[in-house]
């Protein structure tokens, strides 16, 4: 496990190797974790439920190997400065890659999805807004039809 991680991000990647790996259950994941750390089992719980947002019966369901993607997710969501190290977690226990740390697509998946949506929008705006420049200056287009669109684009231009 990196040392550089917060506490209870390392809490919560513990709890849910030894529940993969070693089959324990949730609860007795989390007590060993807490004997190990020496800390109060519900310090534990609480990284695992609460401050990711969510409620013990969603962490049962994260925990199962088909819903390992979506927890991946979720935990870059919450700490995106560490999403190289909790994608690399969720790889080696996967056995497979999640993305290359070089891949762009990778940021998008931090995003929510209300955020995903409007970066959807703003590039397909752009794109729209491209063709209209293209098209505003063929000069096999009527020259009223032109002009319609060059307004149309320095009105997304001003958007």
């Amino acid at each position: 496990m990196v040392a550089n991680l917060p506490a209870g991000l390392q809490h919560v990647l513990e709890v849910y190797r030894l529940v993969r790996l070693s089959h324990q259950s949730r609860a007795r994941a989390v007590n060993e974790v807490a004997s190990k750390r020496r800390i109060d089992p519900q310090t534990i719980r609480s990284a695992c439920t609460r401050s990711l947002g969510i409620a013990t019966a969603d962490l049962d369901d994260f925990i199962l190997p088909e819903n390992s993607e979506e927890f991946c997710g979720l935990l870059m969501k919450r700490f995106p400065p560490y999403q190289r190290e909790i994608e690399s977690f969720f790889g080696e226990l996967n056995g497979k890659d999640l993305g290359s740390h070089d891949d762009p697509a990778a940021v998008i998946r931090t995003l929510f999805p209300d955020e995903k949506k409007d970066l959807l929008r703003l590039l397909l705006l752009d794109n729209i807004r491209r063709k209209l420049s293209d098209w505003s200056n063929r000069h096999d287009i009527p020259e009223d039809l032109r002009r319609e669109m060059a307004d149309a684009k320095e009105q997304i231009d001003k958007a």
